[in-house]
């Protein structure tokens, strides 16, 4: 199977866990829900049922010991990092902010530099 091919799985398996985390979320805090199973026990007298959450999907036996495969820049060598995140790639490939897009982003993080490097003042002297 192609790197492509099990990033792709391995991308997919972590939206099927968030997935279920919503869902988990919303049968542990759901008023409605909480409010049917009081009124139940009201009603009939009988303790209702344990909430039942789902559970998370198997992680992608295939994904196993997957590694990075970033080509470094200078060698063109394969990167050998096993420790992948949601993206299927390391935290030195992950691919970080490339920075802001639009000219209002582009003034503002501008606007930001200028206010870092500005002498703080000491708040403590007065």
């Amino acid at each position: 199977m192609s790197p492509l091919e099990l990033r792709r799985r391995l991308k997919a398996w972590y939206l099927a866990c968030e997935r279920v985390d919503a869902v988990r979320q919303y049968l542990a805090h759901s008023e409605e829900l909480a409010e049917r199973r009081i009124s139940l026990y009201l009603d009939t007298g009988k303790i209702p049922p344990p909430l039942v959450l789902p559970d998370y999907p198997e992680f992608p036996p295939e994904c196993v010991g997957m590694i990075c495969g970033a080509k470094a820049k200078s060698t063109g060598e394969p990167c050998k990092s096993t420790q992948i995140h949601k993206n299927g790639r390391c935290k030195f490939h992950g691919g970080l902010s490339t920075g802001p897009k639009s000219l209002a982003g582009k003034l503002a993080a501008l606007e930001n530099l200028r206010l870092g490097r500005e002498p703080h003042r000491d708040v403590y002297k007065s």
